[in-house]
């Protein structure tokens, strides 16, 4: 992808080509028939557990998009009249962590860029629009973690306390980041973005804790925003804003996961528990936030007196289908790649290679291998589907499982925001594209995902020196 320009899904060909070579020519292990099929299975059940979310959170972003919710959103945050930089951390890690925390795909800069502009000069917006886009650890409801939970073999909980440790550092420091773009920025503004960060921290922690990781994003960034009401001017009009029809969308999926998560415990102590399962992966029906993803996004239908055409023309699920059928057949390819390496021992043979390296220099490798699957495929999912495997495998050799496995995924995530699919939604979401736009948002980007990743490589090293 980075040498051929290739897209992702014909990287994931070539990918799956590769490996079905390797298990045909005996490198690893004798030939299997059962290793195929294996695979096969694997990666179906896997696809499944991820394809519910992406092509039903697609849904839901058509329907909230139809109903004019991300322009409701900015007429609220207009309304608070708050000090730049105070405005600035409010939409950046705010209701960008949000709104990209709902719904993924970089849906958030739709909204950020336009507030942003009428702030800061369109360079500043580039880079802002990136930082708001550096928590792709709790992005498009947790899909890559649960899937991570999935091939790491461990519980959701375990994985996300864990991401807490490499993540929560850069989380921290957002709102800091966020004023050192722009400019007349006093002592007060500093110690008002340390409790900010403090408070999207805090927001993320208790969320994941206490309701699930799914939405633990969702809740930083309200936290934000309940801290910024506190701070700002005007609270007049805010009401009226926040009640707008538009909205509710929103707050419908997020009423809706959090009832999701105190159902489905009732639900599994009177029998019903739904579980497609290989013996090796499952997938739990119930838990999956696909289920609160569509039933919201069905509701909302039904209240919206429009037709159920996109703005394309076309009906609603053809569009949905055609901008998801891409990004899914890639997963599937990579997931199969994925579990076919297992199968035969070529994860075996990664982990076992990385251990030989040492402790540390396996710490850096594993969350330089997240990053780099992030920044070639555009998505945090398949760069765990790829090298979740390896991760987890590694991370049992040093007895620090969770550990690597959270290295992975926050490697992954906090790339992810530098890649090519990202970089063109910011491009989209900018008003009269200047031909130095991309430039700037791909160096800012690639500057940003380094700094992000010796943070997490950081946290690492850190927390295995405490414990060692």
């Amino acid at each position: 992808m980075l040498a051929l320009r290739l897209s992702a899904l014909s990287a994931s060909i070539i990918a799956l080509v590769t490996a079905m070579a390797l298990w045909a020519l005996g490198i690893f292990s004798p030939i299997q028939l059962d290793q195929l099929g294996n695979a096969v299975t694997d990666a179906l059940v896997l696809e499944l557990l991820v394809g519910v979310v992406v092509y039903f959170g697609l849904l839901f972003v058509e329907v909230s998009s139809r109903g004019g919710g991300l322009g409701a959103l900015g007429n609220a945050i207009q309304t608070l009249r708050l000090s730049p930089p105070k405005a600035v951390i409010l939409i950046t890690v705010g209701i960008g962590v949000m709104l990209e925390s709902l719904t993924g795909y970089g849906v958030s800069m739709l909204v950020t860029v336009p507030l942003l502009l009428q702030i800061v000069s369109r360079t500043k917006t580039i880079c802002l629009a990136l930082i708001g886009m550096s928590l792709m650890s709790w992005g498009a409801l947790s899909v890559a973690a649960l899937l991570g939970a999935e091939l790491s073999g461990l519980t959701t909980e375990a994985l996300a306390a864990a991401i807490l440790t490499t993540s929560g550092p850069i989380a921290l420091v957002l709102p800091l980041f966020c004023l050192l773009i722009i400019q007349n920025v006093n002592l007060r503004d500093v110690v008002y973005a340390l409790c900010a960060g403090g408070v999207l921290v805090s927001g993320i922690a208790l969320t994941s804790r206490w309701i699930g990781v799914e939405v633990a994003g969702v809740g930083g960034g309200l936290a934000v925003i309940l801290f910024s009401l506190v701070f700002s001017m005007s609270k007049q009009n805010l009401g009226k804003a926040l009640t707008a029809p538009a909205i509710l969308p929103y707050g419908l999926l997020i009423a809706g996961v959090v009832l999701q998560k105190i159902i489905v415990p009732y639900l599994y102590a009177m029998g019903l528990a739904p579980v497609i399962d290989t013996g090796r992966v499952s997938f739990h029906v119930l838990q999956s936030p696909g289920i609160a993803l569509l039933v919201i996004s069905l509701l909302c239908l039904l209240l919206q007196s429009n037709s159920t055409r996109s703005k394309s023309g076309q009906p609603l699920f053809q569009h949905v289908t055609a901008r998801s059928w891409r990004a899914l057949a890639s997963i599937l390819f990579f997931l199969i790649t994925a579990r076919l390496l297992v199968e035969i021992g070529g994860i075996a043979a990664l982990s076992g290679l990385m251990s030989q390296l040492g402790l540390y220099p396996a710490v850096a490798l594993i969350t330089v291998l997240g990053g780099i699957g992030a920044y070639a495929t555009g998505s945090g999912v398949t760069a765990v589907a790829l090298f979740m495997p390896s991760a987890a495998a590694t991370g049992e050799g040093f007895d620090a499982l969770a550990l690597f496995a959270a290295l992975q995924h926050s490697g992954a995530a906090h790339v992810a925001m530098a890649s090519l699919p990202v970089i063109a939604i910011l491009l989209a979401a900018l008003p009269d594209r200047d031909a130095a736009d991309e430039q700037i948002a791909i160096r800012t980007g690639l500057g940003l995902a380094a700094i992000w990743i010796l943070f997490v490589i950081a946290s690492g090293a850190t927390q295995l020196a405490m414990t060692r």
